[in-house]
């Protein structure tokens, strides 16, 4: 899903309307579109969207590994773009390709790249005045990390309570906030005794995944 709600004025529209159409609809439709134009049209649409007729020629080198067969490269490559969107304060664009990197992550069952996907989509939810998305971010990705065999740098289950305390309290849900907070004293004290379980897998007693507030 895509969280950022503003998108790219008219101004910003281009001569690839497949393209920035498909935008607007998530990583999902995006990616089908991306991989029909290729990596030379879509990296002159990437061009002409930012501004920046430079940035043409690392665009298509990175769609050509983010659309390639290696799972690594792509969601290398596909760092690089959503890296590149932000600097353009695109936050449409940011967020659709920060979607495509936390999907390649969830298949990878990567936790370090999915933790900073997450990082990343959440901050684009936030400048856009909706913290409960943000935190829902933070939340899918600690129940992605409950799941059997699943792990992570235990720090970045630590900064996903954290951001979402303090969301919740942003949000004016102080019950929710409690509530994530005492679940982070719980997991901390695992983490404190050198507990397998604040790495790998569920750390509750309780299997039941973690819910937003509304």
């Amino acid at each position: 899903m895509s969280s950022a709600e503003g998108g790219p004025s008219p101004l910003r529209l281009t001569r690839s309307p497949r393209l920035d159409n498909a935008l607007r609809l998530g990583w999902e439709s995006f990616s089908r579109t991306l991989a029909a134009a290729g990596p030379g049209e879509a990296a002159r649409w990437l061009s002409a969207r930012t501004g920046d007729p430079e940035l043409a020629d690392v665009a298509e080198s990175l769609l050509a590994s983010a659309l390639g067969s290696d799972p690594d490269e792509a969601a290398d490559a596909l760092f690089g773009l959503a890296e590149l969107a932000e600097e353009t304060e695109d936050d449409l664009l940011a967020d659709t390709l920060w979607e495509g990197v936390l999907d390649l992550s969830r298949r990878a069952d990567d936790g370090d790249l999915m933790a900073e996907a997450t990082r990343r989509l959440a901050a684009v939810a936030e400048r856009n005045g909706d913290p409960l998305a943000a935190a829902e971010f933070f939340i899918e990705f600690l129940n992605w990390r409950r799941q059997p065999e699943h792990s992570s740098d235990p720090e970045d289950v630590e900064v996903a309570f954290d951001e979402i305390v303090r969301l919740a309290n942003a949000d004016g849900a102080q019950h929710a906030a409690a509530q994530y907070a005492y679940r982070q004293v719980g997991f901390t004290k695992l983490l404190d005794a050198d507990d397998p379980r604040a790495v790998e897998s569920d750390w509750e007693s309780d299997s039941l995944p973690y819910e937003t507030w509304s």
